[in-house]
């Protein structure tokens, strides 16, 4: 599918300054396959429950990662995010030491793009990603919110933790087929690679 051509025909139309898009979840889901297309394109964004062991097993890489640099860029009416970063510690694989995330959405050349679920990112920023790459090698973050965990110190305990944040998404359970609003959550940093550990001994594919 023709990314490009997606957002263009939901993007159609003469630019004007500072316009905002807001990207429904149908677009979205297009975007990625890990989303659950939704028959209502006014609805949130749906995103199939993917558990850490899940996760870790449709990563190519799980690495800790550092923001180093984030940079918008307009084509057409289109406006695409990359985010490159510096990987600090490889849980699984041997990603490149410096990559690049490129994430539909941001903004450039007076247009504004939100696609929901896809993260954004700030330099200086410490997070664990789980990546896949395609054949190109371009690097790609598994379901987007889900595969994101934002890096914070607990203020009690001074321990790092890190944050899952699937706030404002649905999260469908796709044995069940039950969905429920999503939300953050936060668990040791030291248990969230204790388990891509325990799914790797399991799965070391």
């Amino acid at each position: 599918m023709n990314m490009n051509r997606v957002l263009s025909a939901f993007i159609s139309g003469r630019r004007r300054p500072r316009q905002t898009w807001k990207l429904p979840s149908l677009v979205a889901a297009a975007l990625l396959p890990l989303l659950a297309l939704s028959t209502n394109p006014s609805s949130a964004t749906t995103l199939v429950r993917m558990s850490v062991r899940e996760l870790a097993r449709q990563s190519t890489y799980v690495a800790r990662v550092r923001c180093a640099q984030v940079t918008s860029q307009a084509e057409g009416n289109l406006v695409w995010t990359l985010t490159a970063f510096q990987v600090l510690d490889a849980w699984k694989g041997s990603p490149p030491p410096r990559f690049t995330v490129r994430l539909p959405g941001g903004e450039a050349a007076g247009l504004r793009v939100t696609v929901e679920g896809a993260p954004r990112f700030a330099v200086g920023e410490d997070v664990v990603l789980f990546l896949s790459a395609d054949r190109g090698r371009q690097m790609n973050i598994v379901s987007w919110a889900q595969g994101t965990f934002r890096i914070r110190k607990n203020p009690r305990s001074g321990m790092d933790e890190a944050v899952q944040d699937t706030t404002g998404l649905q999260v469908l359970d796709a044995r069940s087929a039950a969905s429920a609003e999503g939300g953050s959550r936060r668990i040791p940093l030291a248990t969230l690679r204790a388990s891509v550990l325990d799914a790797l001994r399991e799965d070391p594919r």
